[in-house]
């Protein structure tokens, strides 16, 4: 008996025309559909819930930028960050207030409404701020720090208040 070549292509592409007209494989194409249709209705109701009106390129790249170079910003956060290493508690805290500033003035750059920092987180959304609670909290401590002379802050507290801002930067990719 010998085998043909050609008798085994016939027959290997006699079991593929079978499988692919088989209610298996028309099963498996039902369930694929659906999984899209699924996954195109998640990414419209997110989008929905993002807020797609206004500018879709906003929408879907995120928040404008501000024009800043990231080297500005990163030699100013590292000349922030080195106030934190003179072991001063007046130093601790004129980093905070420069961190809130810098932060300040990036949420401004981008476009958040508002004529002072309480008011531009106040118009922002958990949804486009991740760390949002806390950026009000370290705000808050800020503004302590500004009206209460004697206002102290440990090191580990200085050091959770700088996370804060040091996250949102990251988050934002420009430190």
């Amino acid at each position: 008996m010998e085998i043909d070549i050609e008798s085994i292509y016939i027959l290997l592409a006699n079991l593929a025309s079978s499988f692919l007209n088989s209610g298996f494989f028309f099963f498996i194409k039902f369930i694929l559909a659906i999984y899209v249709i699924v996954l195109f209705v998640d990414m419209v109701l997110l989008l929905a819930l993002r807020g797609l009106g206004g500018d879709i390129k906003n929408t879907l790249k995120g928040a404008n930028m501000p024009l800043v170079s990231k080297k500005k910003i990163q030699k100013q956060w590292e000349y922030i960050e080195s106030r934190l290493k003179l072991d001063n508690d007046q130093q601790d805290k004129l980093a905070i207030l420069e961190a809130d500033k810098l932060v300040d003035q990036i949420l401004f750059d981008i476009g958040y409404k508002g004529s002072n920092m309480k008011e531009r987180l106040e118009s922002a959304d958990s949804n486009q701020i991740e760390e949002l609670d806390l950026l009000i909290e370290a705000h808050e401590i800020r503004n302590k720090i500004i009206n209460d002379g004697k206002f102290y802050l440990n090191k580990e507290e200085v050091r959770r208040v700088m996370n804060i801002y040091r996250e949102f930067l990251e988050n934002l990719e420009i430190i």
